[in-house]
């Protein structure tokens, strides 16, 4: 009688569970790309330039890194949790994109509707177009 102490057979992976896994983490890899170059791409602004600022809602973050945006005022004040400008991002098709929460320095920030943001984190300061 043949005994196997301690030993279980190895599980294979199904080819669909390796495709998936593949493409998880291929995913993954270039919205973090993505993310990063929008990043590096608004702290290098120049001296002088503006970065146009949206306030959006955190919980509507899409696979693509698109957010939704919604009213400045949700970002004015502080008093409104889940909410937050991003900064650089292109507004098509009713979402936000290739946005970055990392606030940049030593540039203008507007808003889409000309406010320009001055101070802290959600504060504004007058003007207008």
């Amino acid at each position: 009688m043949s005994r196997y102490h301690g030993y279980r057979p190895r599980r294979r992976m199904s080819g669909d569970t390796v495709i998936v896994g593949t493409l998880a983490t291929v995913s993954a890899v270039i919205l973090g790309v993505g993310v990063f170059a929008v990043a590096a791409a608004v702290e290098e602004a120049q001296e002088g330039e503006t970065v146009m600022a949206d306030c959006v809602d955190t919980t509507t973050l899409a696979a693509d890194g698109s957010y939704q945006p919604v009213d400045e005022r949700f970002c004015d004040g502080g008093s409104h949790s889940g909410y937050t400008y991003v900064y650089g991002g292109a507004y098509s098709s009713g979402r936000v994109h290739g946005a970055t929460t990392i606030r940049p320095s030593n540039v203008g920030i507007s808003t889409r509707t000309g406010r320009v943001i001055v101070g802290g984190f959600g504060g504004r300061g007058g003007g207008g177009s």
